[in-house]
């Protein structure tokens, strides 16, 4: 890994070079430059994986500098440095498309180690992006018609069969052929969805049609053992690949082997709903006011039983929402246990196969979650109360718990242990967590960039409030927004 380190401060670059270079054994190939114009010249001759830059510099400045960088290899993760604590630097950086804007006097060798973590998660998420695209990864992409992999034949008439599978088997689907099916063009949709576009003979009536496409799709899902979503007739390919990945997730409701018909029924409303519960659920978990919480989450089942709503990725979304409501609400009464149950519990919300496993998840996760407390909930002195509506209000503002203890009107050294020893924990963690309890909200239900995000909870520091997310959080916010 090749590091370039840009500072007009020969000691901040030594520093720099030094601990940079013993963060991964001396792996990595560390370079420095005085001012953007060396570093220029230097990244013109070899890119580098990661370019570390001062702003304020003679010559050529830290933001011109990245605007050059990311002009020519957009891949290089540029992270910005400066003394000065102003957002507009932050701003500019970002819409350059800095990857990191760090403040030099918070700078230590774990904030180094943090940068080169996100390094790598970065490029492992580019390795990713990179991977080859499935049929799902097309269907929102520009001149769809020229770059879809299948292509329709002039005058031919389709329809597709999804199903679940690993890898393709030629020999199979050639099986398939028959007097009715013409052609099959197998694809996969996405990772272990087979899709099959097949070429029929229409000199059938549309019924008859229709009941040679049912026989086909039956002896496929008899042959694979499994469900087969089946799209029914219509004249665009992409369409017909959709609609039959749709049709499969029938499969998750109805938790049978057999042909799932793709439904023409609008599944907005059903959508919808689904998220306004979704949106109730987490709203009586902040409340703290869980049976209220529980008896939405039954309305969601039922809803989605009766809807059954074919978008299972944010079927699955409502549910691992609500576990990181729980998550951020409890985690001041958490013992060591409640991050584990949170990951495992989202591993298997996503990994359910049926509506009815997915139940079963989230009954462990509730069961278990009261296992996880080491407090229970309490009557709070008044001291302790007007503390916690104080934070609720103003979290975004409050720079100390002297303020707070000011508020109560007690010592700061008393309230700072009464607080410890009603709640079970420091106040600056329940701050914390209620900060990034309003993050997660925002990150989740609006359309502000990150540092915006950070400043609404506030954070002034953007590199220091990804820290604290991703501590909290377990991935940092610019990951967790993508995500949603």
């Amino acid at each position: 890994m090749r590091i370039l380190i840009v500072d007009d401060e020969l000691p901040i670059r030594e520093w720099l070079k030094m601990s940079i270079s013993a963060l991964e054994g001396n792996t990595n190939e560390v370079c420095t430059a005085p001012n953007g114009k060396d570093a220029w010249e230097l990244f013109s001759k070899e890119p580098f994986d990661m370019v570390v830059t001062d702003i304020k510099m003679p010559k050529m400045g830290g933001l011109e500098l990245l605007q050059k960088i990311k002009n020519s290899c957009g891949e290089t993760y540029v992270v910005m440095l400066t003394s000065y604590s102003e957002f507009e630097y932050a701003r500019e950086a970002i819409k350059y498309q800095a990857n990191e804007y760090v403040l030099k006097n918070e700078i230590t060798a774990e904030v180094l180690g943090q940068i080169m973590e996100n390094y790598h998660e970065s490029k492992k998420s580019r390795k990713e992006v990179e991977k080859p695209q499935y049929i799902k990864d097309l269907l929102t992409t520009p001149h769809l018609a020229e770059t879809f992999p299948v292509k329709k034949k002039e005058g031919e008439h389709i329809f597709a069969a999804a199903f679940a599978e690993k890898e393709s088997d030629k020999a199979v689907f050639e099986s398939f052929l028959n007097a009715f099916v013409l052609r099959i063009e197998p694809c996969f949709y996405e990772k272990d969805i087979s899709v099959w576009v097949c070429s029929y003979k229409n000199s059938y009536s549309t019924g008859a049609c229709f009941g040679e496409a049912m026989a086909f799709c039956k002896d496929l899902a008899l042959l694979k053992e499994t469900g087969v979503g089946f799209s029914g007739f219509t004249e665009e390919i992409p369409e017909a690949c959709q609609r039959a990945r749709m049709a499969l997730n029938l499969g998750f409701y109805e938790n049978r082997q057999g042909v799932f018909l793709y439904k023409e029924e609008d599944q907005e409303a059903g959508l919808q709903k689904i998220k306004g519960i979704r949106k109730n659920v987490i709203s009586m978990i902040r409340k703290d006011r869980q049976e209220e919480a529980k008896g939405y989450i039954a309305d969601l089942y039922k809803e989605l039983t009766k809807a059954q709503v074919l978008d299972l990725d944010q079927v699955r979304g409502c549910f691992t929402d609500m576990v990181d409501a729980y998550k951020v609400s409890k985690m001041e009464f958490a013992g060591r246990g409640l991050e584990e149950l949170c990951r495992k519990t989202r591993d298997g919300i996503e990994g359910a196969g049926s509506l009815e496993q997915l139940r079963k998840e989230m009954d462990t996760f509730l069961r278990e979650l009261k296992g996880t407390m080491v407090v229970g909930e309490k009557a709070y002195s008044e001291y302790v109360k007007s503390a916690i509506a104080y934070t609720v209000d103003n979290y975004a503002f409050i720079e100390s718990l002297t303020e707070v203890a000011d508020y109560v009107n007690i010592n700061a050294d008393y309230f700072c242990r009464l607080f410890k020893a009603e709640t079970g924990s420091t106040y600056n963690s329940y701050l914390t967590n209620c900060r990034i309890q309003k993050a997660v909200e925002l990150l989740t239900n609006t359309d502000l960039k990150v540092y915006e995000v950070a400043e609404k909870v506030g954070y002034s520091n953007l590199s220091y409030f990804s820290r604290v997310f991703k501590k909290v959080m377990g991935v940092n916010p610019f990951f967790y927004q993508k995500k949603r």
